[in-house]
């Protein structure tokens, strides 16, 4: 499930990103500056692109099932690359080519206050979404650095809307700057610079998304550290002797999947055992004595599997699913390092 955090995000950047749009076509059709121009299809892939994103959040809620036993958690990777897509070719693709192509055939754009007076009304805007979504994840961050917090551990819902949200904000900045720069000199060149570097602005933003989607839906390793801890709380716990072949993988977000090879300890299961024993030795020839005495063994590994996953959910809460395999003793030799 997303974490409130990205749905509340996401709702908030389509509402204002959706308002903003209108304002900065209406400027535009009023002012014909390219600057504005590209920050009003800025608007409209931002739009588009959170529009996907709420999607995606909302079909990763879908329970797992028969034909999706890990659930359809990777739906919001899909919807993230699809949206970083439309921000590529919607919004730094257009954008360029207009840019470009004022620089090529300039025309001086009509400036009055309406067009500054809506860049500030936008720039507000967009500053307010950006500024929500950076409380909503200081609230969730805990003690990790708010930097360190996005770049491992945030949704990329999360990610996506700081990132095109600060991108509009600055977007504002430079595309103000160019228009304004034209309206002093009276050169629309700066007008179509400003568009320019808007637009690669956009598909910097655009590559970060595809990278970190792809990771994702490839099945990046859980972030830096879990797997240590995933290692020691399974070490910590009496019955085991060794883990290995360790190996895991980031469903969502807040769903972590782990495998990993254990090795029992011999001493602490023989002791265990050692109280099933019969009293009589003579008795463990006999078969319903031998059941009893297997029946015992079964129990005991399986209880000892169930509380070591217990114990690692409580270390980890986003261990969702475990997959410990119990290796024969004998495989390894007793010099091996513990690992």
């Amino acid at each position: 499930m997303a974490t409130p955090t990205s749905a509340a995000a996401v709702v908030a950047a389509l509402s204002g990103n959706a308002f903003v749009t209108i304002l900065k076509f209406i400027a535009f059709f009023l002012s014909g500056s390219g600057a504005m121009l590209s920050e009003a299809i800025h608007s409209v892939a931002d739009t588009g692109n959170q529009l996907l994103l709420y999607v995606g959040l909302k079909r990763a809620d879908k329970e797992a099932d028969d034909r999706f036993h890990y659930g359809y958690g990777g739906e919001r990777f899909v919807f993230g690359i699809l949206s970083a897509a439309g921000i590529f070719f919607v919004g730094c693709g257009i954008t360029l080519f207009h840019g470009i192509s004022s620089l090529v055939t300039p025309h001086t754009p009509h400036l009055t206050a309406t067009t500054f007076g809506v860049l500030g009304a936008s720039f507000l805007i967009e500053g307010s979404v950006l500024l929500y979504a950076v409380r909503r994840v200081r609230g969730e961050k805990g003690e990790l650095p708010f930097f360190t917090y996005v770049r491992r551990h945030a949704d990329p819902a999360t990610v996506a809307i700081l990132l095109e949200d600060s991108a509009a904000v600055l977007g504002l900045l430079l595309a103000a700057g160019g228009i304004y720069l034209s309206y002093v000199t009276g050169n629309p060149m700066f007008d179509a610079i400003g568009s320019i570097v808007v637009g690669l602005l956009l598909g910097l933003v655009a590559f970060y998304l595809v990278r970190e989607n792809r990771e994702l839906l490839l099945g990046r390793a859980v972030p830096e550290g879990i797997e240590d801890k995933f290692k020691e709380t399974i070490l910590d716990q009496p019955s085991v002797r060794s883990v290995r072949d360790v190996k895991t993988r980031q469903l969502t977000p807040e769903a972590f999947l782990f495998k990993a090879e254990i090795t029992l300890d011999p001493d602490f299961m023989a002791e265990q055992l050692g109280k099933a024993l019969p009293a009589d030795p003579a008795d463990l020839h006999k078969a319903r004595t031998l059941r009893r005495f297997v029946s015992a063994t079964t129990d005991l590994i399986a209880t000892q599997v169930a509380s070591i996953e217990l114990a690692v959910v409580a270390a980890i809460p986003q261990a969702r699913h475990i997959d410990l395999e119990i290796a024969h003793p004998e495989k390894y030799s007793d010099d091996e390092e513990l690992a």
